[in-house]
């Protein structure tokens, strides 16, 4: 059953359902926030910080590639996708795209998630959208010679 409430809240996320983002995660806390400005907990929190992301990056998908479930408890790993054509943190559109990884925790109760966690490659993304250099370019920052 929490395998199939986690399954459902990220077709609703893929499909742009707000309405069932907020049946199935009507008063989430977030430990995690996907977007930090957005609010973290509350009726609508988490559809209001999804709809922000959303905005910098109208094509993102969230592709669920292993689920394990245990007591409350559900472990998503994620191949997260989507292109730059909104402003985001750092300022304009870059019009890159990325791909990374993401892992999150999704606590269920009586058929809603309660609680997240999540970390994703911040740092990947921000490379492959040109935001901060790679890593070889990182790797000679602050050198002489």
């Amino acid at each position: 059953m929490i395998k199939a409430v986690a399954e459902e809240l990220f077709a609703a996320l893929n499909a742009r359902d707000f309405a069932k983002l907020d049946q199935l995660a009507p008063d989430v806390v977030e430990h995690n926030a996907v977007v930090v400005d957005a609010p973290t907990q509350g009726p609508g929190a988490f559809a209001k910080a999804m709809e922000q992301a959303f905005a910098a990056f109208p094509d993102l998908r969230l592709d669920v590639e292993d689920m394990i479930a245990e007591d409350d408890r559900v472990v998503v790993r994620l191949r997260v996708s989507a292109t730059n054509t909104g402003d985001y943190r750092r300022g304009a559109p870059t019009g890159k795209g990325f791909t990374s990884e993401a892992y999150y925790v999704l606590r269920v109760a009586d058929g809603k998630v309660v609680e997240t966690w999540g970390l994703g490659d911040r740092l990947a993304v921000l490379q492959q959208l040109g935001i901060v250099g790679s890593d070889d370019e990182l790797a000679t920052v602050g050198r002489i010679g």
